[in-house]
């Protein structure tokens, strides 16, 4: 295959694996601000607990700025009722003590959030007493019928309810993960359209370019060689609990890199559609746009898939390795078993 079709190819994979990552650094600084994970969490034990109908009163533009300003209300756990089971159980000490004040945890292990459930129920209603009498007095038919047909015809004491919990939550957050990263593609693809207009990363514009320029070409599938080989391009995994200053700082490393592309404004595009009327300029305006809604869709497919092509491409082209990929080694334990030989008597 052509070296220049490669080194086009490679130079836009570049371009939107920097882009990626600084939409993906943008992203986090965001949910950092407005503590989106632990939003997302709160929705996803609403639908566990079947209270739903309670997922409109903690959501708003008031709430965000609450929580934005870590606000003890910003989570609205005051509006849901008083008699919410969610909001008892999400502020039982085992829960509020993961988290400083004014936020919430964005993430709770399965036993300690079913531990919290079980003692909220038997603060609330006594101890001595069987898990289907624990959950009659709840008087949430929906999540009744649910814990005990995961129960089954086994024990009905609290620790099998506890047990059921337990189940039922990690059930429930995977569907939560599944929301989240779709939820988080959107955003990646808003965010990225907004880097794309405010820079003018335009992918058809850029790949005109990279085609007419054999130097430019070459030259940026150079440094997206240099930057994969060296490990300084490959995604970093969101650190758990990081503040929305060190968020920050990612964001502004990725935008001087991104600054360094064969990018932005004046556009060439709209240079030549300078002096010849409203229709050019509305003809140059659309495939700018076309040329922002792709860069937008590829940072949406996120950093490591553009990382882990570049490496395909640089192994096609037969220069520079693929990433490593992280492999798990395997322990071969060698197991000694017992002599099976059998003494034989002597004879007498």
């Amino acid at each position: 295959m052509s070296s220049h079709y490669l080194d086009v190819a490679i130079g836009l994979s570049y371009t939107f694996l920097a882009v990626s990552l600084l939409c993906s650094a943008t992203r986090e600084a965001i949910a950092s601000l407005f503590q989106t994970r632990a939003k997302v969490l709160l929705d996803g034990v609403l639908t566990m607990l079947h209270e739903s109908g309670g997922k409109p009163r903690v959501r708003g533009i008031i709430p965000s700025i609450k929580r934005l300003l870590r606000l003890d209300t910003g989570f609205g756990l005051d509006k849901l009722g008083a008699s919410s089971l969610t909001a008892d159980v999400m502020d039982h000490p085992l829960i509020q003590g993961m988290a400083q004040r004014g936020r919430m945890p964005s993430y709770i292990p399965s036993t300690i959030f079913a531990r919290a459930f079980v003692s909220t129920l038997t603060a609330k209603y006594g101890k001595a007493q069987t898990a289907a009498m624990l959950l009659a007095q709840v008087g949430n038919e929906g999540l009744t019928r649910t814990l005990l047909a995961i129960m089954g015809e086994g024990p009905d004491d609290v620790a099998a309810l506890e047990n059921a919990v337990r189940i039922w939550y990690e059930t429930v957050m995977e569907r939560i993960t599944g929301w989240y990263k779709r939820r988080s593609q959107l955003v990646l693809f808003c965010v990225g359209l907004f880097y794309a207009t405010a820079m003018n990363i335009d992918a058809i514009e850029l790949s005109k370019r990279l085609w007419g320029d054999e130097q430019v070409a070459a030259q940026l599938a150079q440094q997206g060689a240099d930057g994969v080989a060296s490990g300084r391009l490959k995604p970093a995994q969101p650190v758990p609990g990081a503040t929305a200053l060190e968020q920050a700082a990612v964001a502004k490393k990725e935008w001087q890199m991104v600054e360094k592309l064969p990018i932005g404004w004046p556009s060439a595009r709209f240079d030549g559609a300078d002096g010849k009327g409203v229709p050019a300029f509305l003809g140059a305006l659309a495939f700018a746009l076309m040329g922002w809604i792709v860069t937008a869709f590829a940072s949406s497919l996120g950093a490591p898939f553009w990382f882990d092509g570049i490496g395909w491409l640089l192994a096609l082209r037969g220069s520079g390795a693929r990433p490593q990929t992280e492999t798990t080694p395997v322990v071969v334990q060698t197991i000694t078993l017992p002599s099976m030989s059998v003494v034989k008597p002597p004879l007498g």
